[in-house]
């Protein structure tokens, strides 16, 4: 028998609807059936390297709610914006970029095909699909090419959930709105509203009207709360905490910005540093240089600013230097680009800050990989990381920084002071940590944090929600 679909849409983005898309992966999962998260279409740069290749982080993390191996099918396009077009990355591989309406042909015709494949998958191997949705499903100029929000109603006529974030303001006009303009407006049999705070109880007569109005019942009131989840784009990295202690450097082009998830659950305080407040990096006990889209431009960004000066300054005060993927590009001698992947064949000196060169290609990098800290004055204990750059990093003296399934990887100067790697997730490593800032943090594993507070975010949601409703709807 074919799975059962519940689709989870908002009124716009940011509205929670992969938050609660999350909740009801965990849902049906506690109750024992087999779930699979989907998503058709993704805009992130928040991505995550799998076993079959890249996907968005927000259906990884309900991969990781359902108890599901995560798998690039769960959301078969994911789109990276790179200025007046996007990275395009099907089915886990990258396709090139694109310009919006050559886009447009291209969802139209073959990335649909790959979608309905990812559908076919996605409804054979699971006894439900929690399907998110993608901004507003009422985006009236593009719903043709809205294949996140209406090719899954299409296809199964599958109840869906629609959330209303109330700390935007206008949710009830937000909610009914969306209503009057969406396509399979029929098919809409639930309401959540997002971010309640305080009484709830005010809303009563506001809910009385929008469930007579619209015909549609309101299925839960979620309370605002605070919770420590890895963000779908930058816009979920706004705040920091405030702490010197470490600086992330947020340069213009700066992606995965999850880098830093594991320093909030390792209670460890940090900053973003641009332009405007760069002198904090004198402070820091550790400066982390991120990844970046665009590596030439935001290493100039680093020299106009003389944010440069103030990193070496910090280097000469004994901070430790750690650059990830583009970061540690950037801290090497050069950076050429003869294939024109990000520039028009483009050389530049980097920071020199380890004796490394970095060479672009047009062939992409995407795997997942184990590695150790090499660093004998650290622990041997293995993590998991993934690589997605492009071209090779090739050292030239300094000691491997990393030991990976595939051999030595990254480059640390003599002193253990400047780390270079193009694995993403080094800061889930506690030991790493805990060296270099002299301390001991008080959670003792990264992934086990986060699956603790998937569980509390998740029960927290579904306190909320007429669970028994949701359940008669689906089951």
């Amino acid at each position: 028998m074919a799975a059962r679909v519940l689709q989870v849409t908002g009124t716009s983005s940011g509205s929670g609807k992969s938050t609660v898309a999350m909740a009801m992966a965990y849902h049906f999962r506690k109750l024992g059936y087999r779930v699979c998260p989907f998503k058709a279409v993704n805009m992130s740069l928040n991505s995550v390297v799998v076993h079959n290749g890249e996907m968005s982080r927000a259906q990884w993390l309900q991969a990781l709610a359902a108890g599901a191996r995560p798998d690039v099918r769960m959301n078969p396009v994911l789109l990276k914006p790179e200025g007046q077009g996007s990275q395009v990355i099907v089915n886990g591989r990258a396709m090139g970029r694109m310009a919006v309406r050559e886009y447009y042909s291209y969802i139209s015709s073959d990335g649909l095909m790959k979608i309905l494949e990812s559908i076919q998958w996605a409804m054979g191997d699971s006894d439900i699909v929690v399907s998110e949705g993608a901004g507003s499903p009422a985006e009236i100029n593009l719903l043709r090419f809205d294949l996140s929000n209406g090719l899954l109603p299409e296809i199964s006529g599958c109840p869906i959930v629609m959330v209303g974030d109330i700390e935007r303001g206008g949710v009830f006009a937000s909610l009914y709105g969306t209503l009057e303009l969406m396509p399979h407006r029929s098919q809409v049999k639930a309401l959540v509203i997002n971010r309640m705070r305080g009484d709830t109880s005010i809303l009563e007569p506001g809910i009385r009207l929008l469930e007579g109005l619209s015909g549609t019942r309101v299925a839960g009131v979620v309370p605002f709360f605070e919770f420590n989840l890895p963000g779908e784009d930058s816009m979920d990295y706004q705040g920091d905490t405030g702490s010197e202690e470490v600086c992330v450097l947020r340069y213009p082009h700066m992606e995965n910005y999850s880098e830093v998830d594991p320093l909030r659950y390792y209670g460890v305080g940090y900053s973003y540093v641009d332009h405007r407040n760069a002198g904090k990096i004198l402070n820091a006990r550790l400066v982390v240089l991120p990844g970046s889209k665009l590596v030439f431009e935001d290493l100039a960004y680093i020299r106009r600013h003389g944010i440069d000066r103030l990193i070496m300054k910090a280097r000469e005060r004994g901070a430790s230097v750690l650059g990830v993927c583009g970061g540690y590009q950037i801290l090497g001698k050069s950076i050429s680009d003869p294939s024109a992947v990000q520039s028009s064949g483009s050389f530049t000196e980097g920071l020199g800050l380890l004796d490394v060169e970095t060479e672009y290609a047009k062939e992409k990098t995407i795997r997942e990989v184990e590695y150790n800290i090499r660093n004998s004055h650290l622990t041997s204990q293995r993590y998991r990381g993934y690589e997605i750059h492009y071209g090779m990093v090739r050292n030239l003296s300094e000691e491997p920084f990393l030991e990976t399934d595939l051999g030595p990887e990254g480059a640390v100067s003599r002193d253990g002071a400047v780390m270079g790697t193009n694995v993403h997730g080094v800061l889930e490593s506690r030991e790493l940590i805990e060296h270099i800032l002299g301390r001991k943090v008080p959670v003792s594993s990264y992934m086990e944090g986060l699956e603790a507070e998937v569980r509390r975010v998740s029960e927290r949601i579904l306190s909320c929600l007429d669970l028994d409703y949701i359940e008669r709807l689906v089951l």
